[in-house]
């Protein structure tokens, strides 16, 4: 269990955060409760075993039940975690809970002048249940003043240990399935375990299963690890990416592998020229290794060392960046060193690295995929070796962009703080819209940023390539079932960006730049989307979040901005959730059933559409929606053409044109589209395209 003391009243006007938080899986009033879904995953070819029906019946009915009591509900004093779980007793049948719910502490965070954040998983014997959680708020007097739950009760742990299948029976079914679709994994030895996962398929169910983690080898997500299910009966389920394994523990060399405290420290001084021509004087912190005399860009007091991407990924090689002839790289200089502004701006308000526990940090420079060609992109990748790890390009500038290098950092306390990451629909958009959020709101502070436009990586070799003033300029959502929106997905695949992940998170970013048009500060957004983000459960999703923001906003000391916040999640349409019967003015829509159902439950099918007019617009990409197959999409009255594309478990893609005679087989790279594959979508006019040709 960690205890970290964070959020010290370090800058201009922020407060000491002396709030009441802990609303993330909430429901529409204080004390009540009601059930919530959470299902990941990337879809992969199942084998031929025999239905886990046997083994799920144990928790047929079960549901998560999520909770949210809003004011003060225990009389006695929390000084620790014991007096903390007897208070969290105290409600739990208020909260959904029975006498056979077990919860293990996990974190105490607590706040200067302000309150304590507990954290229990959920468990059953030794089995951890996925995504189940307790977070207790407790005031600077020990009281009990707020709780967030997702539980879920009757687990029976009779049946967890009588399962068909022994731990490495589950890790050759993981193999066989990966050799199957033609890649090369490797198992994390000791890491095996049993949990309790939310079922694939997106209903509020839950199911038993061996998850078995190995590297990383899908070339669309960016984490380190690959978590895979097993049922209780051999049956391979699906895999979804993760930063490290649950059991830490069993990570060999998880010692960060460089030796920080045998190195002389030192520095670089020196102008650098960034990717527009302009020169910048920089001084960063450097080791020297006094048995060879290598010089590294790595700083000691910090714990952050810069290596190498290739041999790091593909060969498992720690390679640090040394010195030649007196000079580092201009680019990785920049990464360096605003990646240590970040990381002093988080460690001024008391949380030190990334994940608030001062691990070291790696960032790996030079990111190719497995051909040698640049990935133009930055990613957090998670634990590995020890490290907090981070991945950069070599052509884009993302030293310069403040608000990149954030982004990527606050992933890691995001991740840190829900405890287990549901990166698929809702809680992915949410995750990616904080760190926007924070990103910018670091830059504004620390770069003295205008940022009038409020745009993300402006300062790029393209430009920007998110808007949060204005969505549509990036092919992205200003409100549920605006233009470009896209629905949740039973099972998250880099072919439906995880349920629209990167799209939607536009819907939360959207109410931060709302909340500075009404003068909200940049530092006093900063502490208020930092106590949202302390507040959430992996469960959180939009119409759960339109209930967190008013309640946080209040109680930490910005009721002024009541009205605005209010107005911003209206716009935004948070608690929306099925296709509105009335269109905006000037908007139409397209939608027809997959009969696919295989297909689209897998997440192996996107659908493209494409505005014939140059000035329409970017194309809009939509699936089939979790739990019906529905793919629907609304868009701005006009002319269109539709392509279907499917991905197999081999990754091969197979697209189809739709026209006037159904769906044909189409190769984009050799085939136009022509007039009899344009239709209209007329203002207020819901277009149902036939399936011919489909399925």
């Amino acid at each position: 269990m960690s205890r970290t003391s964070i959020l010290k009243k370090t800058l201009p006007l922020a407060l000491a955060l002396a709030l009441a938080l802990g609303l993330a899986a909430c429901s529409p009033s204080a004390g009540s409760t009601s059930t919530a879904s959470g299902s990941a995953g990337s879809a992969s070819a199942a084998s031929s075993a025999p239905s886990s029906q046997a083994y799920d019946r144990a928790l047929s009915g079960k549901e998560a039940v999520t909770a949210f009591i809003g004011e003060p509900f225990y009389n006695d004093t929390i000084s620790n975690e014991d007096d903390a779980l007897a208070a969290v007793k105290s409600v739990m049948d208020r909260i959904g809970g029975d006498e056979t719910v077990e919860l293990e502490a996990v974190s105490i965070r607590p706040t200067e002048d302000g309150p304590t954040y507990y954290t229990f998983c959920q468990k059953a014997g030794d089995v951890r249940v996925n995504g189940a959680s307790v977070k207790l708020i407790v005031d600077k007097d020990g009281k009990a003043i707020g709780l967030v739950s997702a539980l879920l009760p009757h687990v029976d742990i009779a049946c967890m240990e009588s399962w068909e299948v022994t731990k490495e029976q589950a890790e050759q079914a993981v193999l066989k399935a990966c050799e199957e679709e033609g890649k090369s994994a490797k198992v994390v030895a000791g890491a095996t375990e049993q949990t309790v996962i939310p079922l694939a398929d997106g209903e509020r169910m839950y199911r038993y299963a061996w998850v078995v983690y190995t590297n990383n080898y899908s070339d669309d997500t960016d984490m380190a690890y690959l978590a895979h299910y097993v049922s209780a009966n051999g049956e391979y389920l699906y895999n979804i990416p993760i930063s490290e394994p649950g059991n830490a523990d069993a990570l060999a060399g998880d010692a960060a592998a460089f030796a920080f405290d045998s190195m002389e420290a030192g520095t670089w001084s020196g102008t650098v020229t960034t990717s527009k021509g302009v020169s910048k004087e920089i001084t960063v912190p450097t080791l020297r290794d006094p048995k060879t005399g290598d010089v590294y860009l790595a700083d000691g007091k910090r714990k952050i060392l810069c290596a190498d991407f290739a041999p790091f990924a593909f060969n498992e090689t720690l390679t640090p960046r040394a010195q030649k002839d007196g000079r580092f790289a201009d680019n990785e200089l920049l990464i360096y060193d605003t990646f240590i502004r970040v990381w002093d701006f988080y460690d001024s308000i008391g949380w030190t690295g990334p994940d608030g526990e001062g691990t070291p940090s790696l960032l790996l420079m030079d990111l190719v995929d497995k051909d040698g060609k640049v990935e133009r992109n930055a990613y957090y990748i998670g634990r590995s070796w020890g490290f907090q790890t981070f991945a950069f390009n070599r052509e884009e500038p993302d030293g310069e962009c403040t608000d990149i290098i954030g982004h990527e950092f606050t992933h890691c306390v995001t991740n840190t703080t829900l405890t287990t990451t549901l990166y698929l629909n809702d809680c992915g958009a949410i995750n990616e819209g904080l760190s926007d959020i924070m990103g910018n709101a670091i830059e504004m502070m620390i770069d003295n940023s205008p940022e009038g436009a409020w745009l993300i990586s402006e300062n790029g070799v393209d430009g920007a390539i998110r808007s949060m003033s204005d969505p549509h300029a990036h092919e992205q959502p200003a409100f549920v079932w605006d233009a470009y929106y896209a629905p949740g997905v039973d099972e998250g695949t880099g072919h439906n960006d995880h349920g629209g992940v990167h799209v939607n998170s536009s819907l939360l970013s959207i109410v931060s730049y709302k909340l500075g048009q009404a003068g909200m500060k940049p530092e006093d957004q900063f502490f208020f989307w930092m106590n949202v983000l302390l507040a959430a459960t992996p469960q959180t999703n939009y119409p759960q979040m339109a209930e967190l923001l008013p309640w946080c906003l209040e109680r930490s000391g910005f009721g002024q901005y009541g009205d605005a916040l209010k107005t911003a999640i209206a716009e935004a349409g948070l608690t929306t959730r099925e296709l509105p019967e009335k269109l905006p003015a000037g908007y139409g829509a397209v939608k027809y059933t997959e009969p696919n159902t295989e297909a689209a439950r897998n997440g192996m099918v996107r659908v493209t559409l494409v505005p014939v007019s140059e000035n329409a617009g970017g194309p809009a990409s939509t699936w089939p929606a979790a739990g019906t197959a529905l793919v629907a999409a609304v868009l701005p009255a006009g002319d269109y053409y539709a392509v279907s594309t499917y991905l197999d478990a081999s990754g091969e893609e197979r697209s189809f044109l739709y026209g006037k005679d159904g769906w044909t087989s189409y190769d984009p790279n050799t085939q136009s589209p022509g007039k009899t594959n344009t239709f209209h979508v007329g203002d207020g006019e819901v277009v149902e395209l036939g399936t011919k040709g489909l399925g």
